[in-house]
């Protein structure tokens, strides 16, 4: 029945955008001491004492019995 209902009005206008905030240079002490603290630190791949490939030589594998021998 939306012929016999009369027309919504249409919706009013979108405000404008308002513009950005300008952008601050940042504080170049802050990331020079950031770095120099990075570059100090040990990471784990400096712990790594392997390559990729993990060992190469074969592991010694020996069972002891119970007795002590063998």
């Amino acid at each position: 029945m939306s012929f016999l209902s009369s027309k919504t009005p249409p919706p009013p206008p979108i405000p404008p955008v308002p513009p950005p905030a300008p952008i601050k240079a940042p504080d170049t002490s802050v990331e020079d001491a950031v770095r120099a603290d990075v570059k100090r630190r040990k990471g784990r791949t400096s712990t790594i004492a392997t390559s990729g490939m993990g060992l190469t030589t074969e592991a010694e594998v020996s069972k002891t019995s119970l007795l002590g021998s063998q």
